[in-house]
């Protein structure tokens, strides 16, 4: 379990030092056992909009992060995710923290581990389910990620 936390802790950092609008909207990592993708961002006035409840762009952003996640945990650092497209359903106003989460099973992973061997790129689906600090379902997502080195230059 301490072994999760520190990962989980890692992926956080990571996920902050790679793109710093993370770190202002203060996500976090929550979880990345058991093919289960979670994490969290509070509530706070970097986030809120003019009716003092969580803006729409860090709620996508919290969705888009936890689809990309799965490709952080289970890749190495030669390929990186892009979202092509993510589509959410508002369902009601998020008037705390919110937590994303993603259930990528091991049928996934090996699909997407093949691809990247055998041909360097993967496109996956992921659909997201955003829950309010009661657990009550503040939204929905569907994502498409794309998954290659795009940082080589060669």
């Amino acid at each position: 379990m301490a072994d999760l936390k520190n990962l989980a802790f890692h992926y956080t950092k990571l996920a902050r030092e790679l793109c710093p609008i993370y770190r202002f909207i203060g996500i976090e990592t929550v979880s990345v056992g058991n093919n289960f993708y979670k994490c969290f961002t509070p509530l706070g006035e970097n986030n809120k909009n003019h009716v003092g409840i969580m803006h729409a762009g860090p709620i996508w952003m919290t969705a888009e992060y936890v689809g990309a996640l799965v490709v952080m945990h289970n890749c190495n650092d030669d390929f990186q995710p892009v979202v092509g497209s993510l589509d959410i359903k508002f369902i009601n106003p998020a008037k705390g923290g919110i937590y994303a989460e993603l259930l990528f099973g091991d049928d996934k992973v090996r699909i997407m581990k093949q691809d990247l061997l055998l041909h360097g790129k993967h496109k996956y689906e992921a659909t997201i389910t955003l829950r309010n600090e009661n657990e009550e379902k503040v939204a929905e997502a569907t994502g498409t990620y794309f998954v290659r080195d795009f940082l080589n230059k060669s």
